[in-house]
């Protein structure tokens, strides 16, 4: 039973339940064919404008590990200041696998 109230003329569960079952993609024996794949994370910049976000993550990592590391007075400063790095070092790996392949596009 619903928690909430349905809305007048609002079709019933049972014919929403097929429309959900038809569309799922087409599938041979767990084979999803090409037609019925799709492109879920698309971006929509592309070039150099797609690389402003990671840039600015990686900079701001890298600036969260040099201020732990040197300006905090809190007793775990250097704890802080390394899972700052561990997160900048990550990010900087992304973003340089992104720059080689921008790169080879061209």
């Amino acid at each position: 039973m619903p928690k909430t109230r349905g809305r007048r003329g609002a079709r019933s569960t049972n014919t929403q339940m097929a429309t959900r079952e038809n569309s799922s993609p087409i599938t041979t024996a767990g084979v999803v064919h090409a037609s019925a794949a799709k492109h879920v994370y698309t971006t929509g910049a592309s070039g150099a404008a797609s690389l402003f976000m990671p840039i600015m993550v990686v900079l701001g990592c890298w600036g969260l590990a040099v201020f732990f590391a040197v300006f905090s007075t809190e007793p775990n400063r250097l704890l802080f200041a390394g899972m700052a790095v561990l997160m900048a070092l990550m990010w900087s790996f992304s973003l340089g696998l992104r720059l080689r392949k921008m790169m080879q596009r061209k």
